[in-house]
């Protein structure tokens, strides 16, 4: 449990420098939920791509980011308690933690996966823009500063 409280935090945390603290104090939108299906079906795609391209370290990081993305996703549903999603997390109380989970497992990714998503979360923050402020896209997904850094997940496997 202690795991995805840590991860849960990690999450939060990314929220908090990217001054996105409102959305895990109001209800969600039709329009941020359609936002983070649509995040989290990116990274599917990038799963499947990678799993028939027999790409490990891209499937690493596809789960990592699909984890990042459902856990932000519960940390706003559940107005920021970390508890209360580390709690569904480690309970497997939804059926996108289970699937996310199943890839975890089949691909012998849990003695790595704290590692991994530490690794991942770096990259994330590394997003922030020279003025310390996050650059949106268009549909309000955060992209990519110039201090950006890819995470090094080969180092995992």
């Amino acid at each position: 449990m202690e795991r995805w409280n840590k991860l849960a935090e990690m999450v939060k945390e990314f929220y908090l420098a990217f001054g996105q603290q409102e959305f895990l104090e109001k209800e969600m939108t039709k329009e941020r939920i359609e936002l983070r299906e649509r995040l989290f079906y990116e990274e599917l795609k990038e799963y499947n791509d990678a799993e028939k391209n027999n790409d490990k370290v891209e499937m690493l990081d596809a789960v990592c980011d699909m984890y990042y993305i459902h856990i932000g996703t519960l940390l706003e549903q559940n107005k920021g308690d970390v508890e209360k999603v580390a709690s569904k997390i480690f309970f497997l109380e939804d059926e996108r933690t289970r699937k996310i989970f199943n890839w975890e497992v089949e691909n012998g990714f849990e003695k790595i996966l704290f590692q991994a998503f530490s690794e991942v979360h770096k990259s994330n923050i590394s997003k922030l823009g020279l003025d310390g402020k996050p650059i949106y896209r268009e549909d309000g997904k955060i992209t990519k500063g110039p201090n950006f850094f890819p995470p090094n997940l080969k180092q995992f496997l």
